[in-house]
């Protein structure tokens, strides 16, 4: 649509066709101050709303996320709601009135930011019908509304607001006291389902999408990243394609024992962490030749007789929000290393070949990457904070605390949890866990089992457990 300046019945031109022709000139400028200003306005409503339904003052609110007095992380806060258009707000702890004010505080943003717009359209449809009749002159704010400049970037708005804070679509993360609206996630990963990605070009490919996945979550934190992948500990010779394989080669009666090749880089100060963890992966997981190991080995080829084995990457990158940037903070995370123990398989698959439930030494260890904070953990309806459960992870679990971050913690919780088909681990998560008696104490009166402890402990189970399966029940 093109609006030509009018002329009045003397000749001259209309001053508010003038002022029409000199916004429109200038329309990406102004179109990028109302978008600014129309989501400014959007997270204001949210921190007034929050500032009545919190114990929190506006201000509070709006420091949300930033640690520390004073006026700069005010005014990075304040930074972070005009220009990334999210803000932090804590919650009441009390469980209905935390529903209550989430209701109130989330919808109240898509709902002003939508009458913001339809109020916008309102005005700008009455000065263009005001305008046809070239006898009003108007203001500089007036013409603004001569052109869908302003309504445009209110919709704009409106429409960013439905999809998040109504839809939902940006996920809600319940956590110590705290609600937050997250925009940005830097957890990524691939899973080469299909062999070709190896076989073909050697994994160079499949490597090519990585690097492009740690590219794109460098924009919510580019300080450091890291990725795991787990491959045999053991390959099997290359199988050619005319020849035929022996049973023990490609039909083990388990599958192949694992271990988890973690790459982790601290970015410097000018360097492209999407390619600093390319070569670190590349470093760690490749032949002098440039292919993935395991290529074109028989644990990925099907074509083989194999292909028991999916490669699969998991990464991470981070932005210290509560902590430095270093190496032993960079995801993914572990606490305790890799250990074998004795493991029943659950179910009968094609990983074990001919069934049966005898246990067998698998090799046991857990990797995690983690968005957000870890601040409390519950166990038997008690909360304790993150800093306690350090401290108690070290005493049950018998491993240093790898890291201070609390992301580290979560890593020593999952090695507590994950315990299926492992009477050793069971034993150890039952007593940490689960029993009516279990509370973390950093300091217990009476010494945590160790793992070998365990070990021994679940002999008894082993025995009786392989003694039934010997004789046929189930």
């Amino acid at each position: 649509m093109m609006i030509m300046p009018a002329a009045d019945v003397d000749g001259a031109a209309n001053p508010s066709s003038v002022s029409s022709h000199h916004f429109r000139r200038s329309s990406p400028l102004y179109m990028l101050a109302a978008y600014v200003l129309f989501g400014t306005l959007h997270e204001l409503s949210h921190l007034i709303v929050a500032s009545r339904f919190t114990s929190s003052s506006f201000v509070d609110n709006l420091r949300n996320g930033n640690e520390g007095e004073g006026l700069l992380p005010l005014v990075h806060s304040a930074m972070r709601a005009v220009l990334g258009r999210y803000s932090f707000i804590e919650l009441p702890h009390d469980h209905h009135s935390s529903e209550e004010a989430i209701f109130w505080i989330v919808h109240s943003g898509w709902t002003f930011s939508l009458m913001v717009a339809i109020v916008c359209h309102l005005i700008h449809h009455q000065v263009r019908i005001c305008n046809r009749n070239q006898s009003t002159i108007y203001s500089s704010v007036q013409c603004l509304f001569l052109t869908p400049i302003i309504p445009l970037a209110a919709y704009a708005t409106a429409l960013e607001a439905i999809t998040t804070d109504l839809l939902g679509f940006v996920p809600i993360h319940p956590q110590a006291g705290m609600h937050q609206l997250i925009c940005y996630c830097g957890n990524f990963g691939i899973l080469l389902l299909n062999p070709s990605w190896l076989s073909i070009d050697g994994g160079r490919t499949a490597l090519d999408v990585l690097e492009k996945m740690v590219n794109v979550t460098m924009m919510r934190g580019a300080q450091s990243g890291g990725v795991v992948t787990f491959e045999p500990t053991h390959y099997s010779s290359i199988l050619p394609s005319h020849s035929k394989a022996s049973p023990s080669t490609t039909n083990p009666s388990s599958p192949p024992s694992l271990q988890g090749i973690r790459s982790r880089v601290v970015n410097a100060k000018r360097t492209d962490l999407s390619k600093g963890v390319r070569r670190k992966i590349e470093k760690d997981n490749c032949t002098p030749f440039g292919n993935l190991r395991g290529w074109n080995k028989s644990e990925y080829n099907v074509n083989s007789g194999g292909g028991k084995l999916t490669r699969a990457f998991f990464g991470h990158t981070r932005f210290a929000t509560s902590s430095k940037a270093t190496f032993e903070g960079t995801h993914p995370h572990q606490w305790c290393g890799r250990r074998d123990f004795m493991v029943y398989p659950l179910r009968v698959s094609s990983s074990f070949v001919g069934g049966g439930s005898a246990s067998s030494l698998i090799g046991v260890e857990n990797y995690i990457t983690h968005n957000g904070d870890f601040e409390f953990y519950k166990v038997n309806g008690k909360y304790y904070d993150v800093e306690v459960m350090q401290l108690w992870l070290e005493k049950v679990l018998g491993v240093p605390m790898p890291a201070t971050v609390d992301s580290a913690a979560i890593a020593g919780v999952i090695d507590l949890l994950r315990c299926q088909g492992c009477f050793a681990l069971s034993a150890r998560s039952a007593l940490c866990l689960s029993l009516p008696s279990s509370k973390v104490d950093p300091e217990p009166a009476v010494a945590y089992p160790t793992i070998q402890e365990y070990e021994d402990i679940a002999e008894a189970f082993e025995s009786s457990l392989d003694a039934l399966l010997n004789n046929g029940s189930s």
